[in-house]
């Protein structure tokens, strides 16, 4: 198999891969882990469940991050108006005492 793979930002290194029987993920942090399976379509199930898993939980991570964002647009507008609402009351109640 021919592929690239990231070196750094932005750069890219060509590859051959030789055929194999192991399935390796690197988890970072000089972390890497082998899953053994008895065959590759295994393998390939798995991180195929598991790519569509996150999908789905990135997906519902964007829905409840928009909600967020209207939340707090509507928290700012609130306070805003309250502001406002304190400064006209405070005007009015300077010009009464007047």
């Amino acid at each position: 198999m021919d592929t690239q793979f990231l070196l750094s930002d932005q750069v890219y290194a060509k590859a051959t891969i030789p055929a194999t029987d192991k399935v390796c993920l690197w988890l970072g942090a000089n972390v890497m882990l082998e899953y053994l399976y008895h065959t590759l379509d295994d393998a390939e199930v798995l991180l195929t469940t598991n790519l569509e898993s996150a999908e789905k939980n990135l997906a519902q991570i964007a829905f409840d991050l928009d909600y967020l964002r209207d939340q707090m647009t509507i928290t700012e507008v609130t306070m805003a108006r309250l502001y406002n609402w304190d400064v006209k009351r405070r005007k009015e109640k300077a010009g009464a005492s007047n």
